[in-house]
Formats: C-alpha cells, structure tokens, sequence
C-alpha cells in the first residue's frame, strides 16, 4: 500500500500549485513574482505554464476545488510565502477529506476499496480551510 502522504505529494500538491500559478499568470502576475508567491523556481513556473508538470492529476471536475485555487491567487497578493504554502497544504487537506483522490488511488493500488476506506476522511475532517477561502 502507498501512503497517502506519499501520492499527495506526487500528485496533488503539484496538481494544486499549477493551477494556482495558472490563475496568477492568467492575471498578469509577473513570473518573478509566481516565484516569490508559491516559492518554486522559474523553471518549474515555466513547465507548470506548458503542462510539462503537475498535470498528472486533472483538478478541472472539482469545481468546489478550483473556486478555492482561485481564491487563493486573488487574494496571494497580499500573503507572504509561507501563508500562501499554508493555504496551498489546505487545499492538498481539503481534496483528501472529500474522497476526491480516491478512485486515482484505487487504479495506484487496486486492492483499495473507495466505499469502505474512511482514512481520509478521518484523518482530515478536523482539517479547515482558513478563514481566507470560506
């Protein structure tokens, strides 16, 4: 079994931090500053911008989800780096404990069972968005 720690890490926190440096470029947010802002290299802001990373996981079917990514790029302007990677670990917290993750999970390890498996959910009800993104 692959922790769900690990395939957060693999797939949705860089499924998550494209979009948002997606919805910043597409705001006219400069690159130096998507740098500055979510705290990657310029390259890696290049690649998000071309699809060459973070596209493993398509975020587009939650809805609930990209409203949250766009919140956070319209009010990142005023956060420093560590507040908008805090928001970013959310959102990553907020995806889980809805069960989004679960059917990609399932082809990952096929002997997990999305209607019986509760790990998520119970491990992250407590997890809240701040009050930025209500």
């Amino acid at each position: 079994m692959r922790s769900i720690f690990e395939l957060a890490y693999r797939y949705i926190e860089p499924a998550v931090r494209r979009q948002l440096v997606l919805e910043l470029y597409k705001r006219g947010v400069e690159r130096r500053r998507i740098v500055e802002l979510v705290g990657i290299s310029s390259s890696l802001v290049t690649r998000y911008i071309a699809g060459q990373r973070g596209n493993m996981l398509d975020l587009t079917p939650y809805r609930d989800v990209t409203m949250l990514i766009s919140q956070l790029a319209e009010k990142s302007m005023g956060m420093s780096k560590e507040q908008v990677e805090e928001q970013i670990y959310r959102i990553v917290l907020y995806f889980l404990s809805h069960k989004y993750f679960c059917n990609v999970h399932r082809v990952l390890v096929p002997d997990i069972d999305p209607t019986k498996c509760q790990i998520c959910p119970s491990l992250f009800k407590n997890s809240s968005l701040s009050p930025e993104l209500r």
